[in-house]
């Protein structure tokens, strides 16, 4: 009789202990009311454990779940790539190649190709591209040319057969490990802006700028600002996680130390896109903490970013310490304490602005925000446009449109990247590589949209990442630095539909009872996949 009493309490997290201490006191005394007490007490004992269980266990399943294999060589593939400079140079790229190819034959060991990989929308989409590319450069007598754009196009296509076979309860720890790479990005770039080491940053106008491991600002701020979208968008769902507040913090004071005018016009966009999903005033009592911080810590790290001034490595460090604690101690104080701490944030920019802050503030605006853009990049796309209007259908080939006009002095000059590359595509691929290009993007944001709402918050922070990088690659050419779009591929790899429900389990658009119909849902394989797990 106790052990049919005992199964109903223990599913409770409180008051199991004592109900299930009564019964053996009053048994001895009492041996016919052990039958009539448990349908007497249990109601009123065991309501409530029920109606919490099933809400505890799915995030207690979702945190301790560890990355299966192949995720984790994706997550390491990409971090190796954004160490070696972002995998823009021939050394990086095999390295991603070789690390892609393995997560690859990891995932097919999991599940193999099915039907359903080659029906997912941006794969075919990425294939056609990658035939037409090598069909183009063949055609111009130089099929070597295609292996750039051709190898990028088809490790899109391995991101997202890996990212399958991540089953939905490990998605949000996957999209977390990517994020995290962004990690690796903003500290070199801080550093190499605070103690002005090359070529973690860079000097162009007469100012330090946090070129990270990418030795690139611009490519730089084209990989954080996905990340800290997704960062924030994950910082809604755990407002009180001091942890991803600092991180998401870190990531923003990277950012902002890259003084990317193309960097700021994607955040801006992305944001308003979770303002959208999330509300605006979820997103912003998330997003308080980490913007606050990282002000604080870009205020220690300004004074030092204008080239004649000199280095203040020992503040830069003290004011980022600080955001971060700023940021990680939002989320323990209420109103009131939050209104004392932005107090403090005024009161210790202030107290910069005798070391230099307001100076080096009026000269990066001046140079980065206010002087019109660079004349140069205005000649790149008249030249792109010419050589489109010259080969309009089918483009000059892959990797071979050569740019050239005349400077102010008369002299030729000579470029090959347009900074805006759907225009590169357009000049290199034709108007039937810009169709192409056109379809895959619109296909990939079809996935995200139909994967968003089974994602959550996360979901948003995709659709928000995906977003912004669509926008910024039209201010540069972010696509020749792998890592990049390959990043942002497999954070969106996370709203795909899923082929395993756990590592090794059945794919999970086969029904699970007899008359379900099948889906691809990821609410709904996360439920059946909670249910299995109870």
């Amino acid at each position: 009789m106790r052990l049919a009493f005992r199964p109903r309490t223990a599913e409770g997290r409180e008051g199991a202990g004592p109900a299930d201490a009564r019964p053996p006191q009053t048994a001895p005394s009492q041996p016919a009311q052990p039958q009539t007490a448990p349908s007497q007490t249990a109601p009123s004992q065991t309501a409530q454990p029920q109606t919490a269980q099933p809400q505890t266990a799915p995030s207690q399943t979702v945190q301790a779940e560890p990355l299966p294999l192949h995720a984790l060589i994706l997550v390491a593939a990409l971090a190796a790539a954004a160490v070696a400079q972002g995998g823009y140079h021939l050394a990086g790229q095999l390295l991603l190649a070789v690390g892609l190819v393995a997560a690859l034959v990891a995932a097919l060991r999991v599940q193999r190709w099915t039907a359903r990989d080659a029906l997912l929308g941006p794969v075919p989409a990425c294939v056609a591209l990658a035939a037409w590319a090598v069909l183009r450069a063949a055609w111009g007598g130089v099929p070597a040319t295609s292996v750039r754009t051709a190898g990028l196009l088809l490790a899109i296509a391995a991101v997202l057969v890996v990212c399958r076979r991540v089953a939905p309860h490990q998605r949000d720890a996957l999209a977390g490990a990517v994020v995290a790479i962004g990690g690796i990005v903003a500290v070199s770039g801080w550093v190499g802006v605070a103690a002005r080491i090359e070529p973690w940053a860079s000097d162009p106008q007469t100012l330090w700028r946090a070129a990270s491991t990418l030795s690139y600002a611009n490519a730089a701020a084209g990989l954080l600002v996905p990340l800290v979208l997704v960062a924030l968008a994950r910082l809604t769902a755990r407002p009180r996680a001091p942890l991803h507040a600092a991180f998401a913090c870190l990531l923003l004071a990277g950012l902002g130390a890259t003084l990317s005018r193309g960097g700021a016009v994607a955040l801006a966009v992305g944001l308003a896109v979770l303002a959208v999903r999330l509300g605006p005033g979820r997103l912003a009592r998330s997003a308080a903490g980490p913007v606050l911080g990282a002000i604080v810590g870009l205020a220690g790290l300004v004074p030092a970013m204008p080239r004649l001034e000199p280095t203040r490595t020992g503040l830069a460090a003290v004011a980022l310490l600080a955001g971060l604690g700023i940021a990680a101690g939002l989320t323990y104080v209420g109103r009131r304490q939050a209104t004392v701490l932005l107090a403090g944030v005024v009161i210790s920019v202030l107290a910069l602005v005798p070391v230099g802050l307001a100076s080096a503030a009026a000269t990066i605006s001046n140079l980065r925000f206010v002087a019109a853009a660079s004349a140069y990049r205005t000649d790149e796309a008249n030249a792109a446009l010419q050589l489109i209007a010259e080969q309009p259908l089918i483009g000059t080939g892959p990797s071979r449109a050569a740019l050239y006009w005349h400077g102010d002095d008369g002299h030729l000059l000579i470029g090959h990247y347009v900074h805006n590359e759907y225009l590169q595509v357009f000049a290199e691929l034709g108007l039937i590589g810009l169709v192409g290009l056109l379809v895959l993007l619109a296909l990939l944001v079809r996935m995200v949209w139909r994967g968003r709402t089974g994602a959550g918050a996360l979901g948003a922070g995709v659709l928000a990442a995906v977003t912004a990088l669509a926008v910024h690659s039209s201010l540069d050419f972010l696509w020749h630095v792998p890592v990049i779009p390959l990043a942002v591929v497999a954070l969106a790899g996370v709203t795909a539909p899923a082929a395993v429900r756990q590592e090794g389990a059945i794919p999970a658009t086969r029904a699970t009872t007899r008359g379900e119909p099948p889906t691809n849902d990821l609410h709904a394989n996360d439920l059946h996949t909670t249910k299995e797990s109870v």
